[in-house]
């Protein structure tokens, strides 16, 4: 009898276990990035310039809910993502802490972020006002 018990109680425990599967299209995003460059209009002409100080990391999370590098949520962050021609509409499946910074903002954010994903690095452009940022991921 003590042994059905133990089973049943190891059965149930196992069946309480999270599981964090991204999506396909969102799994090869998932985890933490670093702003290497930004794009500028210089002369008539797009350049790349390095992030440098203004570098900072986010960080996806298997939901496609966008972090800073604190884990808090970034503020005024889009619905859904566009992630090479793709829409990823985002869905929180776990709560998500108050950023407190978010309160001193004024959000005039887009609903979509276009990414242009290749193996370990993106472009991200918000708006589509031509402001791209390159980031690579994090090891």
């Amino acid at each position: 009898m003590k042994t059905i018990f133990y089973f049943l109680i190891f059965v149930v425990t196992l069946g309480c276990k999270e599981t964090h599967i991204p999506a396909p299209l969102l799994k090869p995003l998932v985890g933490k990035w670093r702003l290497v460059a930004n794009e500028y209009l210089e002369n008539g002409q797009k350049i790349w310039r390095n992030a440098g100080k203004q570098s900072y990391v986010i960080s996806f999370r298997f939901d496609g809910v966008i972090l800073q590098e604190d884990d808090l949520p970034v503020c005024c962050g889009p619905i859904s993502l566009n992630i090479n021609g793709e829409n990823y509409k985002i869905t929180p499946q776990e709560n998500l802490p108050v950023n407190p910074t978010c309160f001193l903002v004024d959000c005039i954010g887009c609903d979509v972020w276009d990414i242009a994903l290749t193996d370990d690095s993106f472009i991200l452009d918000v708006c589509k006002i031509g402001a791209r940022s390159k980031f690579e991921r994090v090891p």
